[in-house]
């Protein structure tokens, strides 16, 4: 039986995983020296399920999914634009925003991690 997650313990871990993804496009955009406009500002759409976690890009105001966050348990979700990725063994779970790191090593400045084989 998986424990009750309060919800304001997810929406503030959330928050801090968005911050976390804004740190790793910053240090993409300064370890990659581009100079061209500043780093993608990260936002959050919320949907009645998931959230979306989404990269605007400030040169020309393209938007792209960075991971969606299941909002019952935390897990962090590959997807498309409109909803997460569900494989043959179900969602494309890559990590979970309570973990210690808040997911870090499963995610990078584009997005999770494929899985390895």
């Amino acid at each position: 039986m998986t424990p009750e997650i309060n919800p304001f313990d997810v929406q503030d871990r959330l928050h801090k995983y968005v911050a976390l993804v804004q740190q790793k496009n910053n240090n993409y955009f300064r370890a990659m020296n581009f100079t061209f406009s500043a780093p993608p500002t990260i936002t959050v759409d919320y949907g009645n399920k998931y959230a979306k976690v989404v990269k605007n890009d400030g040169l020309n105001g393209a938007q792209s999914v960075h991971s969606f966050i299941n909002m019952s348990n935390g897990d962090i979700l590959k997807g498309n634009w409109k909803t997460p990725v569900r494989t043959k063994k179900g969602l494309a779970v890559r990590g979970n925003i309570f973990a210690d790191d808040l997911g870090a090593d499963r995610v990078n400045e584009h997005g999770p991690n494929y899985l390895r084989r």
